[in-house]
């Protein structure tokens, strides 16, 4: 490797863009080649002082690159490592961003010239594209790498190194953990936002701006519905069993309420389903992610990140009020909650059928009711 490094960015967003603007910010001697087949990304990052020369394609990115950077979708891993492989030195150090450790796979069977190094920045938001990056991001977050037997040892310390220098506190696991805790902590709770926002705005139900409770519930609702598809698919060995679990406990929870005492309450449908639905939903997570600890002997607190902390956020809230209000509902939130069902067994339908343009035009409607409900009610 030369004194300089030489990084190839494949992919121009606000990860990949956040990760050099961090490291030119650290002061680190990098020369950066950059290929997006959006290639205003490119040249946006460019202009903001990330990238040296803007390529027509990934081929070109990579030919003098001592470093690969990932930093696109995940289903889009396998055709850009087929196209770089020609092009790639033996030795040069590929590493990614991206949310699910098992695609990395798929990447070093066809660059077997090249040293894997997978990472995950546990960072972002729901905005996406170049200018959307900025070079503290990544400051304070957790950076997990996932070697395994075959990862070469100078290769990990020099993606560590990079990520120590933006601020990132490194730690290293298997990546079938990696992708079992994430499911729980990252994946599911987007699921969950996606499946509400689109739930409430079918109801015609208003989310006010001084809502702050409900908005940051919904916040990740706005997400890229493209890298999402690719996550559920490319992750879907665990997160099917992880959506299986929380539908039942959404199933169970239901049950329990058509069993309660009847009522004469007469509370309104969509009220309720604004105050309560969302404790519920926090109420079940917290409960899957509480079975899955107890079964692995694990903590998964330490890696619950922003989205998380979001959607979970309402089952702090006045909860004997809430408890009391829901006793008194009790049938009429059994039906809210047999209402929101069969989204969540859609989605788990189309992930486990593996069909991606149907799951894809699902979830980017779901982000459009998502951003309608925000610009209907601000």
């Amino acid at each position: 490797m030369s004194e300089r490094l030489n990084i190839a960015l494949l992919g121009a967003g606000q990860l990949g863009g956040s990760f050099i603007l961090g490291l030119r910010e650290h002061g680190a001697d990098i020369f950066v080649t950059a290929y997006d087949p959006a290639t205003e990304h490119s040249e946006t990052l460019k202009a903001r002082g990330g990238v040296d020369v803007v390529c027509a394609s990934p081929e070109e990115a990579v030919k003098q690159a001592d470093m690969v950077l990932f930093a696109a979708p995940l289903r889009t891993y396998r055709s850009l490592a087929t196209a770089i492989a020609p092009a790639l030195t033996n030795g040069t150090i590929v590493t990614d961003l991206g949310s699910v450790k098992g695609s990395m796979g798929t990447v070093a069977n066809i660059l077997s010239q090249a040293h894997i190094v997978p990472a995950h920045p546990i960072a972002g938001s729901e905005k996406s594209g170049p200018l959307a990056a900025r070079g503290d991001l990544f400051h304070g977050k957790l950076c997990i790498l996932t070697p395994d037997e075959t990862t070469d040892t100078e290769a990990f310390q020099a993606v560590e190194a990079l990520w120590s220098l933006v601020g990132a506190d490194v730690i290293a696991m298997p990546a079938e953990v990696h992708d079992q805790i994430y499911a729980y902590v990252s994946h599911l709770p987007h699921y969950i936002a996606f499946v509400a926002a689109s739930y409430f705005h079918a109801r015609g139900i208003s989310v006010h701006a001084d809502e702050a409770m409900l908005q940051q519930f919904l916040r990740i609702s706005r997400s890229n519905p493209r890298m999402w598809t690719d996550i559920a698919l490319e992750n879907r060995a665990a997160l099917l069993p992880v959506l299986g679990t929380y539908i039942a406990l959404l199933e169970h929870f239901a049950s329990e309420l058509r069993a309660g005492e009847p009522s004469d309450a007469k509370a309104d449908s969509n009220a309720l389903a604004k105050t309560l639905l969302p404790r519920v939903l926090a109420s079940c997570l917290i409960s899957s992610v509480s079975l899955y600890e107890q079964q692995s002997a694990s903590n998964l607190r330490p890696f619950g990140a922003g989205g998380m902390r979001d959607i979970v956020a309402p089952a702090a809230l006045t909860p004997e009020a809430d408890t009391e209000m829901m006793s008194h509902n009790a049938v009429a939130m059994a039906e809210i909650i047999e209402g929101i069902l069969p989204h969540f067994r859609a989605l788990e339908s189309l992930i486990g059928a593996e069909d991606a343009p149907a799951l894809y035009t699902r979830i980017s409607e779901m982000v459009e009711d998502a951003h309608q409900l925000v610009a209907l009610t601000n």
